[in-house]
């Protein structure tokens, strides 16, 4: 595992994660209080939480954890996307 594949992984759970927000935004879903970045910043830092806690435990490598909870996000995103779309 190189910081390059490292730094890809978490640049994708940063977008996956703002486009998430973003959506969520737009079906008004925002939690109450919070801006779109803060919502964001939530979702990135439990998406990179969770790929520690899965490499920690030996279950696999981190980047191979952070891909999978990205593409997890994406499906989402893709997902919320449909809502309300004629």
């Amino acid at each position: 595992m190189t910081i390059q594949q490292v730094m890809a992984q978490r640049q994708r759970l940063q977008r996956a994660a703002g486009l998430l927000a973003l959506e969520y935004d737009r079906l008004g879903r925002t939690p109450d209080g919070w801006s779109i970045a803060h919502h964001q910043e939530v979702i990135a830092t439990e998406a990179i939480e969770q790929a520690e806690n899965m490499a920690a435990t030996g279950a696999m490598l981190w980047t191979h954890a952070a891909s999978m909870i990205a593409e997890k996000l994406e499906e989402n995103i893709t997902g919320l996307q449909k809502v309300n779309t004629p």
